[in-house]
């Protein structure tokens, strides 16, 4: 499924009523109706039917209006209180909000301070609250009548659908001022998902959501210019090969894994174990000849390959001419976890990067390498895949993490077509940005899996699947996939507690459930 800003929304409504001749008072209705339908089945039967709802005077109140009126005619009590300036009502929700004027007597506009108390006598007394407040054309900051209105809301902690997304989130960026936007246990979205609903901290606010079609032409709603999908099965569903019954270890991919030095030592088997359970047929693991023995008592079905070392533990310079010489043994490298910050270990990692011509994925102290010289990574001779948190993501391009938050999509966007990378960027929602300015954000994944060596076990998941054949963008998104599918499975256990290890034992059955076509 495809996800938009509010710009890429606002102009699909627009070709739709101006090049489809879809009336914007038929949309509305359409909106209205699915919000109505959610608000019914949340709350059971109309005993349970005091509604209190907010509305704005732009389109978002419209969508109110149209509900606040279904509803009413399906036996619902609903009080709906009006902010901002009727003056200012949009052509369509002007029409809706004299109807309802015409079927209750239940309307209120916000003036005086003696309104507000009736804020709050209807919200005490309500079973569920109705947000139709703020749009997408939100724009921070709030005002200060919607602050109060957004903080009274989340103060009596009523049932709250939001309709479109919850006011206060900035359609976006998922921006959030000052912790302030409604709370919601459900929010209705229409048409297409918004970026702001799916990105912290703005899905914090969003409970779940439920994507409703409003009848937009599925050609405006599967536009190829809006380059942004979700990860999800119904995308991956046919990314992951079949295994042919004449298969052997060798045709399954061959996968390098350079990573390990002292104290690190972790990293290097999850990674390698995480791309064994992946799928890979071999795995190779090249790390300090000091650390051999250690490796090679861990790792019963890796192959483990001593490379020269600058001090106990940091692969060297020399190392470049130990590996290349026999690079057509691997169909994928991986270099990074845990392989340490020794200034021979980051010189030997840019010179092998730039020299080697199979496939590379670049986690940790990897990216670390070529923090600001990130230009470097375009002489790779395939497109390279990075996966940094938001840390190394922040210090490869040499900014504060905070102004990366700030417009983190933006900067994914723009640094993949820049240095002609893909970039899966670990954070609460992991993004896949590739140079082509298209961008994917994961739908799976929890909490849990805020631990140590996780992103190890994602690293080498997606260097066994670049290995098996899929190209540069596949084996990102699919290996996203199943690491927060694998993670969601492990979760289910009791989500505190999960650890690294967990996620590997998870993959095969992930694997197992996806029908490969």
């Amino acid at each position: 499924m495809r996800i938009v800003t509010a710009m890429q929304m606002k102009n699909i409504d627009k070709a739709a009523i101006e090049d489809y001749g879809i009336q914007e008072i038929v949309l509305m209705e359409n909106a209205g109706t699915a919000v109505a339908k959610k608000v019914e089945e949340m709350l059971g039967n109309i005993h349970n039917g005091d509604i209190f709802i907010a509305a704005g005077t732009g389109n978002n109140g419209g969508d109110a209006f149209v509900a606040a009126r279904q509803l009413l005619n399906h036996g619902f009590k609903v009080k709906l209180f009006v902010l901002g300036d009727k003056n200012h009502f949009t052509a369509s929700a002007k029409i809706n909000y004299d109807i309802l004027h015409k079927i209750s007597n239940e309307i209120y506009e916000i003036e005086t301070d003696h309104d507000w108390d009736k804020v709050k006598m209807a919200l005490s007394l309500s079973n569920a609250v109705l947000d139709g407040l703020c749009g997408t054309g939100m724009k921070l900051p709030l005002r200060a009548e919607h602050k109060k209105m957004i903080n009274l809301i989340n103060k009596y902690s009523k049932k709250t659908i939001a309709i479109d997304l919850p006011s206060g989130v900035e359609a976006d960026r998922g921006e959030v001022e000052d912790d302030c936007a409604v709370k919601a246990d459900f929010t209705v979205t229409l048409g297409l998902p918004k970026i702001g609903s799916l990105l912290y901290p703005g899905a914090a606010f969003v409970g779940q959501m439920q994507v409703e079609d409003i009848n937009l032409p599925a050609a405006l709603l599967n536009d190829i210019n809006i380059c942004h999908k979700l990860i999800d099965y119904d995308l991956i569903k046919n990314y992951l090969p079949a295994r042919p019954m004449d298969a052997y270890k060798g045709s399954c991919g061959r996968v390098l894994a350079i990573a390990g030095s002292v104290g690190y030592t972790g990293a290097a088997v999850l990674c390698t174990k995480a791309a064994l359970k992946t799928g890979a047929g071999l795995v190779t693991l090249g790390t300090g000849e000091s650390l051999y023995d250690i490796f090679a008592e861990k790792l019963l079905e890796i192959m483990v390959k001593p490379l020269p070392e600058a001090d106990k533990g940091a692969v060297s310079t020399a190392a470049v001419d130990v590996i290349l010489p026999r690079e057509e043994s691997y169909d994928a490298i991986l270099l990074g976890p845990g392989l340490g910050r020794n200034p021979a270990t980051l010189d030997f990692v840019q010179k092998f990067a730039l020299q080697v011509k199979k496939p590379l994925v670049l986690d940790a102290d990897a990216i670390f390498a070529f923090a600001g010289q990130a230009e470097k990574l375009k002489q790779c001779a395939h497109m390279p895949i990075l996966t940094p948190h938001l840390g190394e993501f922040a210090n490869l391009l040499q900014i504060k993490v905070k102004d990366l938050k700030h417009n983190l999509w933006q900067y994914a966007q723009e640094s993949a077509k820049e240095y002609n990378c893909v970039f899966v960027v670990k954070s609460e929602k992991t993004i896949v940005a590739c140079p082509d300015g298209q961008i994917f954000l994961t739908t799976v994944g929890n909490p849990g899996m805020a631990t140590a060596g996780s992103g190890d076990v994602l690293a080498g998941m997606i260097t066994a699947l670049r290995a098996d054949k899929l190209n540069t963008i596949k084996a990102a998104i699919a290996g996203v996939y199943l690491h927060g599918k694998a993670g969601d499975l492990a979760a289910q256990e009791g989500m505190v507690g999960v650890i690294a290890s967990d996620i590997i034992n998870k993959v095969q059955m992930v694997r197992k459930s996806i029908d490969v076509k």
